[in-house]
């Protein structure tokens, strides 16, 4: 019998319902009700013949624990600062929370979780630790550790706390050549050839960084394939931001000055060396360059987004300006440089209004209205 009935010391009744395994018992759970009993032991055997069963023994395993084990497995698998960044979510894990075993955490657990630290944290904060702790889950599950992930159902409370996010400042082309002007005069040629790059081909420091010689091609024409990044203090990463290699085509201009810096240059050789021929760092160039003296109050990464927009801007498509950049999405591409994005609606009718606005008023004081060429 798989369900039992069973007569406590106080005369009550309750029914234990084992389920088996062969002639083994792999889980057993006592119930008030029998009917309790029989469903969760349908449930169980169903998820025995579907090769779904979690042993309820293994879910009783501490969050805390599971969360230690976990972050063992993503050591060597993940970028170094992507590990860091999740280690610094997890301490969000409170200790009641990881004291409790992990079969019994649910997604209202979480949500609680998430309302708590909405108090001190922007959303946005609380929405990436949840991006964090999911994973964690679902490696529970394919450990069968336990059945199915909370996180998944759980939602992140309303709110209107965001972070503060600096705007994009492209330089427009002409600032981008009185600053590579600037560079030469009052740093080295070096310095200012690579500003000039970052701004018409939008890599990522990391990308210019750990740039080979075999990386760089000329036929079918001059390009940049970037498959690696090294950011500063990190190893080099076989990988990029965005996941994937991409090909950035070069203009005349910066494939002159790439293609003079490869030129002799072994295969394996960095493009833009540091003086001891390693990867150079990014604080090391903004000292030496005096970038904040020259810069007019931009990042190095406005220089990715002065490319971004000097290509939208002179005709380059969506669809080719998202893989240029590397991003995932041409959605992110939008989102990101929708307002540098005109369109020949908006040039029309600028165009209209200023042809309005030369017009000579009348004897009322008012402008006298164009001619559409057709009379209503």
């Amino acid at each position: 019998m798989t369900v039992s009935r069973i007569v406590n010391a106080d005369g009550s009744i309750s029914y234990r319902a084992r389920v088996k395994s062969g002639r083994s018992v792999v889980a057993s759970k006592t119930f008030r009700r029998k009917g309790d009993a029989d469903t969760w032991h349908d449930a169980q055997k169903r998820a025995l013949s579907l090769g779904e069963f979690v042993d309820p023994r293994a879910g009783m395993e501490s969050v805390g624990s599971a969360l230690e084990r976990w972050v063992q497995t993503r050591t060597g698998t993940v970028a170094s600062k992507t590990l860091d960044t999740e280690k610094h979510a997890l301490k969000h894990v409170p200790v009641a929370l990881r004291n409790r075993p992990l079969s019994a955490i649910r997604a209202t657990d979480l949500e609680a979780l998430y309302a708590q630290m909405m108090r001190t944290l922007n959303r946005s904060t609380v929405i990436r630790f949840r991006q964090v702790i999911s994973p964690f889950f679902s490696w529970a599950v394919a450990q069968k550790l336990i059945a199915k992930n909370p996180a998944v159902e759980s939602k992140v409370p309303r709110g209107t706390g965001q972070d503060t996010k600096r705007e994009i400042f492209p330089f427009s082309l002409a600032e981008l050549r009185a600053v590579h002007a600037d560079l030469v005069n009052h740093t080295s040629r070096e310095n200012a050839d690579i500003a000039l790059v970052l701004g018409l081909t939008g890599l990522r420091w990391g990308e210019l960084a750990a740039l080979r010689v075999r990386d760089v091609q000329e036929l079918p024409y001059p390009a940049l394939r970037v498959s690696r990044s090294k950011p500063d203090g990190q190893p080099v990463r076989t990988v990029t931001k965005g996941g994937k290699p991409r090909t950035v085509p070069l203009t005349e201009e910066v494939a002159a000055i790439i293609l003079a810096a490869t030129k002799g240059r072994t295969p394996d050789a960095l493009v833009f060396p540091s003086a001891s021929g390693s990867a150079r760092s990014n604080n090391n160039w903004k000292r030496d360059s005096h970038w904040k003296d020259h810069a007019r109050g931009r990042r190095v990464q406005d220089l990715r987004h002065t490319a971004a927009t000097l290509w939208l801007q002179n005709g380059v498509d969506l669809k080719t300006v998202q893989a240029w950049l590397g991003h995932s999405t041409a959605k992110l591409t939008a989102d990101t440089y929708a307002h540098y994005m005109g369109s020949d609606a908006d040039t029309a009718a600028v165009a209209r209004m200023n042809a309005v606005l030369a017009q000579p008023e009348d004897a009322g004081g008012t402008l006298k209205k164009l001619s559409t060429g057709a009379e209503r």
